[in-house]
C-alpha cells in the first residue's frame, strides 16, 4: 500500500497536515507499546508475540480497507502499532536464541542479514502490485495489502521457542514481573555506555529514515516523474535495500564495525543534499543511499547489541531500541514538518541533512569516550544464555 498511502488518505478527504498528524499518533502509540509488548516476548514467549502480531496486524489492515474518515484510520494506526510493537525485538531474538541452542550465534549477522533481504525483495515485490492495482483503484490495493500478515500467521504458527519464558504464577505475578523485568533491562543500558550508544545510533538511523519517507512522493512529484512510476520506484528502493541487506555480514568483516559504521553514517547524511542540488525525474535514486543504510544498520547495530546482552532481556532491550527510534521521530518530527511546510523541498532536504550532520558529529565524539572495558562481553553474559 505504501506507494499510493497518500493518494488513499487524500481520496479520503484527508490533507497533508491530516497525514503528519497521523503518522505522529502512530509514533506515538508505538513508543507507548514498545517496551510493554518486549515483556510479552520476554515472558510468554517470542513465537507467542509474533502469531499476535500476525494477527493484530491483518485485523487493522482489514479496518484500513473499511475506512474512509481520519478516525477510522487512527483506529487501524493503532492496532498496526500494536502489531508492529509485537514483532520488533521478538523476531531478532527468537532467531538469535536458535542459533545460540545451535552453537552457531556468530551466523547471527548473516542470518538476519538475508533474512531482511527476502522481507525487503517481498516489499519490492508488493509495492509494483500497489502501484498497479492502485491504478486501477484505491482501496483494492489496501485490501491487498491484508494477504501478508494473514499469511505470516500460519508461518509463526509452525515457529520453535528454543528458550521458553519462565511460567507465570497468575496475573499479580506476571505484572510483579514485568515491572522488575523493566527495571532490569533499563537499568543493564543505563549502564552499559557501548550498548546505550548503539541503541542511540539505530534510532538516529531508524527516525531521521522517516522524515525523508513521507517526502518521497512530493519530491518524485517536485522533479517530475510520473505517478504510474512510483511504485517502480518504491520496488527499486526495496531491493537495493534488500541487496544491501544480505550483504551486511562481508560488509562489517571486510570494513570492520568503526568502517562500517562510517560508511552507514556518510549514506545517511548525503542524499538529501544531493537530492535538493539536483532536481531531476531521475534524482529518486540519491535515496538509495538511504536504502542502503535501511539493509545495512539494523543487522550490524543490532548484533552488537545482542552480543552483550542477557538472553532474558534480548527482546526488551531490542524493544528499547525500537522505542527510542520512535521517539527520536516523534520529538523531531514536528521540526522537520514545520521547516517542511514554510520552506520549499530543497531548502527541507538540506535542513534534514544539517541536523543530521551535528547528530551524526555528536555521536562520534561520545563513541570515542567509551572506555574499552565496555567492548568486551561479559563472562557473565556468556555463561547465561
Amino acid at each position: 500500500m505504501l506507494p499510493i498511502l497518500v493518494l488513499f488518505w487524500q481520496d479520503n478527504g484527508l490533507d497533508m497536515f491530516d497525514v503528519y498528524l497521523l503518522q505522529g499518533l502512530f509514533a506515538v502509540a508505538v513508543v507507548v507499546l514498545e517496551v510493554p509488548t518486549g515483556m510479552v516476548a520476554d515472558r510468554l514467549g517470542k513465537r507467542t508475540s509474533l502469531i499476535a502480531a500476525c494477527l493484530t496486524l491483518s485485523v487493522s489492515m482489514g479496518g484500513y480497507a473499511l475506512g474512509t474518515s481520519f478516525w477510522h484510520f487512527l483506529a487501524a494506526e493503532v492496532g498496526t502499532a500494536i502489531g508492529a510493537a509485537l514483532i520488533s525485538g521478538a523476531d531478532s531474538a527468537l532467531l538469535y536464541d536458535s542459533l545460540h541452542r545451535l552453537g552457531r550465534e556468530e551466523e547471527y549477522t548473516r542470518h538476519e542479514g538475508r533474512a531482511r533481504g527476502v522481507q525487503l525483495v517481498s516489499f519490492a515485490f508488493a509495492n509494483l502490485l500497489g502501484g498497479v492495482i492502485g491504478d486501477y483503484d484505491l482501496r483494492a490495493a489496501m485490501w491487498a495489502t491484508v494477504i501478508g500478515p494473514s499469511l505470516a500467521f500460519f508461518i509463526a504458527l509452525r515457529f520453535v521457542e528454543v528458550a521458553p519464558p519462565p511460567a507465570l504464577g497468575g496475573w499479580r505475578a506476571g505484572w510483579q514481573d514485568y515491572l522488575r523485568l523493566l527495571e532490569e533491562a533499563t537499568r543493564f543500558v543505563r549502564k552499559h555506555r557501548l550498548v546505550r550508544w548503539n541503541i542511540g545510533v539505530l534510532a538516529v538511523l531508524t527516525g531521521s529514515a522517516s522524515w525523508l519517507l513521507w517526502m518521497y512522493q512530493p519530491y518524485m512529484s517536485f522533479s517530475g516523474l510520473p505517478v504510474w512510476a512510483f511504485g517502480i520506484a518504491f520496488a527499486v528502493f526495496n531491493l537495493s535495500a534488500a541487496f544491501s541487506s544480505r550483504m551486511s555480514h562481508d560488509f562489517r568483516e571486510r570494513l570492520g564495525l568503526r568502517g562500517a559504521l562510517s560508511v552507514i553514517a556518510g549514506l545517511q547524511v548525503m542524499p538529501p543534499l544531493l537530492m535538493a542540488a539536483f532536481i531531476h525525474p531521475a534524482s529518486f535514486l540519491f535515496v538509495l543511499g538511504h536504502q542502503a543504510v535501511r539493509g545495512l544498520g539494523r543487522p550490524l547495530i543490532s548484533a552488537e547489541i545482542l552480543r552483550h546482552t542477557y538472553a532474558d532481556k534480548r527482546a526488551t532491550v531490542l524493544s528499547i531500541a525500537s522505542l527510542c527510534g520512535r521517539l527520536f521521530f516523534a520529538l523531531t518530527a514536528p521540526l522537520i514538518g514545520l521547516v517542511t511546510e514554510r520552506a520549499d523541498i530543497p531548502t527541507s532536504l538540506t535542513v534534514q541533512s544539517g541536523v543530521l550532520i551535528v547528530i551524526v558529529g555528536w555521536l562520534a565524539w561520545r563513541y570515542r569516550a567509551i572506555p574499552a572495558k565496555y567492548f568486551t562481553v561479559k563472562s557473565a553474559v556468556e555463561e547465561r544464555t
